[in-house]
């Protein structure tokens, strides 16, 4: 039987975290929700890794962060330095503490409508949000409003992004994965016990724009659901206390599970998932939390490079290029009740061995361990 990719470095990565002696990391990190970054983390924090964070806690890291002083920084033992792009990231730190030989790691989770790299995104951002305040709000736990200051000399060792673009040969690929407040809400129902054949759920972006049009022609068969669904919010209570209502700084919105949601994934036995973007924007939330909620998931042929950790391979059959294409295999599974649930369990089966926390966080952790060794 032939070794997929994801099998392959499954095994070659598994154990990595004793390539790491010290088991801890200091992350200076965006105060911007981080997708990746928070799957990393809650993988690293499960594996016993330490967390710092600097004089504040973080809201990727809120669950497993230890906060320390400014001055103290100096004392600690850790292995690398971790920082994510978007907004609030304090780059100066880089320049006022000595990190030494530490390898300074990033992690690209953001947006790519435009098929641009993280230097040209930090200054998009740059010119969109307000500069740096002073260092009084800078130690506020919850920032007043969104904020950039200039990298400086910052230089990353190793960068991954989610939304690669084809033809990076620079830059690591890291999924979002699978956060674990999205097994939380799985209910685990066999194929049989779900009541919907096939879903596509509406959201930002003109990829679930086009495929919502489609489902509004009705050509798939069975039970189907197209439209949006959120229903009652579940937050975690840490987060909840924290929660500013009248704005959305932080994005504390985006830790925010929706109970219907939830439930249409949990009774749902394929998910239709068409990406984001016509560029280098395919992955979200969406396509994780519906593998963790048990879904066979449909994916549109995805635009960014994920070749050294390809999701597709999980179930090739459920990759389409075509409208035509997707009604021709959804017509085959409705037919196909066995083969769907092979496929389901299957599918399931892998996404939560190769793209759960843990797994991911070793795979980072040997990139790193490669990249600059």
């Amino acid at each position: 039987m032939e070794v997929t990719t994801l099998e392959s470095v499954w095994q070659l990565t598994m154990n990595s975290e004793k390539m790491f002696p010290e088991k801890a990391l200091l992350y200076i990190g965006s105060e911007s929700y981080e997708a990746p970054t928070i799957t990393v983390l809650q993988g690293l924090s499960d594996l016993g890794f330490s967390v710092f964070t600097i004089g504040k806690p973080n809201i990727n890291s809120w669950f497993c962060n230890k906060v320390v002083k400014y001055n103290a920084v100096a004392s600690l033992r850790f292995d690398f330095v971790l920082s994510d792009l978007h907004w609030g990231t304090q780059w100066d730190y880089y320049e006022t503490l000595n990190f030494g030989s530490h390898p300074k790691v990033l992690i690209d989770g953001d947006d790519n409508p435009g098929g641009i790299g993280w230097r040209e995104k930090h200054a998009r951002y740059s010119q969109r949000y307000r500069k740096r305040p002073g260092r009084k709000v800078l130690e506020q736990e919850i920032q007043p409003y969104q904020w950039m200051e200039p990298l400086g000399s910052y230089e990353p060792d190793i960068v991954f992004v989610s939304q690669k673009n084809l033809g990076d040969e620079q830059s690591c690929y890291m999924p979002f994965g699978i956060h674990r407040e999205y097994l939380e809400l799985a209910s685990n129902k066999t194929t049989t016990d779900r009541g919907v054949d096939f879903a596509a759920i509406s959201g930002p972006g003109p990829k679930r724009g086009e495929l919502g049009a489609f489902m509004a022609q009705d050509k798939l068969p069975g039970s189907v659901f197209s439209g949006a669904i959120r229903g009652q919010g579940v937050i975690a209570e840490p987060l909840r206390q924290k929660l500013v209502s009248d704005r959305r700084v932080h994005s504390y919105h985006r830790w925010i599970m929706f109970r219907d949601y939830f439930r249409l994934l949990n009774d749902t036995k394929v998910l239709i998932y068409p990406g984001v973007h016509a560029s280098a924007w395919w992955d979200a939330k969406r396509p994780w939390e519906a593998y963790a909620s048990g879904c066979l998931v449909m994916l549109d042929k995805p635009l960014v490079d994920m070749s050294s950790y390809p999701v597709t391979e999980l179930c090739p059959f459920a990759v389409y290029e075509s409208y035509e294409e997707l009604t021709q295999k959804c017509y085959y599974l409705y037919k196909h009740q066995n083969i769907l649930d092979g496929y389901r369990r299957e599918v399931i089966k892998g996404a939560l061995k190769y793209f759960g926390s843990v797994p991911l966080a070793r795979r980072f952790l040997w990139l790193i361990a490669q990249g600059v060794s």
